[in-house]
């Protein structure tokens, strides 16, 4: 049954493959974005866009809410704190807002979230056998984003029958996310491990990332998600499958100091990292296509 579907940083990097997939389903999109021309240059007349909610009186089925300023694009400010928090918790509130205004009573939510929301940990040794949905809240900057992102998302859950909560982890896919600024200095023989390289990232595949949340949207699932893949690396396994794919050798490291002083509080995503586990959709049967990071970056090497 075709949906009618709210979807804020559907120009991003995930949110325009769900507009695609959506639209290929027959779905009814509107994307509430700051670049309403750039839409329509890429969908035209089969999406609708706008950039203030007040334009916004009918009904949605689904509230698809993934917008945020990329948390690693630059150095953590307090200026730039406050615009992270703004694309964020404070976007989140004007949605809630919106949607009582105008009496929304949707079938679902799913509202944007990250790993972050567990904290950071330097040692792997920390965090058991892995960090699950289960899991509370960790300290630093991010995790207290993550945090009052989610505390405001709940309220969602009273004007709502299903409230999903997308805890992501690394989004890994051609020409965007994070691969976009690490592939042309990888290719140079330019990439190298970060500070001890013991560090965990958890990742997922563009692909099972937009098949997950498809997934979701399909099942019964609600509360909070990590959508992550179920085989986290650390940032040396990562680094040296990249390098093992793109056939080039790993020569320049960046020790500790010198990422702290370049990306200062920030250098936590770098120097830092989770081990996160799916556990949900894996209780609930959902079915990876990329589990091992050498088959992931063979499969985005090929279509880059």
């Amino acid at each position: 049954m075709s949906k009618r579907i709210l979807i804020t940083g559907g120009t991003g990097f995930i949110g325009s493959h769900l507009v695609d997939d959506w639209l290929a389903a027959g779905h009814q999109l509107v994307v509430f974005s700051r670049r309403p021309h750039w839409v329509q240059q890429r969908w035209g007349d089969r999406v609708r866009s706008c950039n203030n909610l007040a334009q916004l009186n009918e009904p949605f089925d689904w509230l698809v809410n993934l917008a945020g300023e990329g948390i690693a694009d630059r150095r953590w400010s307090e200026r730039r704190k406050q615009q992270l928090r703004q694309s964020r918790v404070d976007l989140t509130r004007d949605l809630l807002d919106w949607a009582k205004r105008s009496d929304q009573r949707f079938e679902l939510v799913l509202s944007g979230s990250a790993v972050g929301y567990y904290g950071s940990f330097a040692n792997d040794d920390q965090q058991g056998k892995g960090l699950t949905e289960q899991q509370p809240h960790g300290d630093g900057f991010a995790a207290h984003l993550c945090r009052d992102w989610e505390q405001i998302a709940q309220e969602f859950d009273a004007i709502s029958e299903r409230l999903v909560l997308l805890r992501t982890g690394i989004v890994l896919g051609p020409r965007g996310g994070m691969l976009k600024r690490l592939w042309l200095p990888f290719r140079f023989g330019l990439g190298g491990v970060i500070g001890s390289g013991h560090q965990v990232l958890s990742w997922i595949h563009l692909n099972d990332y937009c098949r997950a949340l498809h997934f979701i949207c399909q099942s019964g699932i609600r509360g909070a998600v990590n959508m992550t893949a179920p085989k986290a690396v650390t940032n040396r396994e990562f680094t040296q499958a990249l390098g093992c794919e793109l056939k080039r050798p790993i020569l320049a490291p960046m020790p500790t100091l010198v990422a702290s002083t370049l990306f200062g509080e920030m250098s936590e995503l770098l120097l830092q990292g989770q081990r996160v586990l799916p556990q949900v959709l894996l209780q609930h049967g959902f079915q990876y296509d990329f589990t091992d990071i050498h088959d992931a970056f063979r499969q985005i090497h090929a279509d880059w």
